[in-house]
């Protein structure tokens, strides 16, 4: 099993991330930019 990540917002839409990193990253760009977005991982 491998842990997803998923992030939606207006500027992105809805993202599915398998890496950690990449997801950390976005979110940080996200909150930079004073996005609203909503995360939450799971295991497929």
């Amino acid at each position: 099993m491998r842990t997803h990540y998923e992030i939606s917002s207006e500027e992105t839409g809805t993202v599915i991330i398998r890496c950690r990193k990449i997801s950390k990253a976005l979110r940080r760009w996200l909150r930079e930019r004073d996005v609203e977005f909503n995360h939450r991982f799971f295991l497929a």
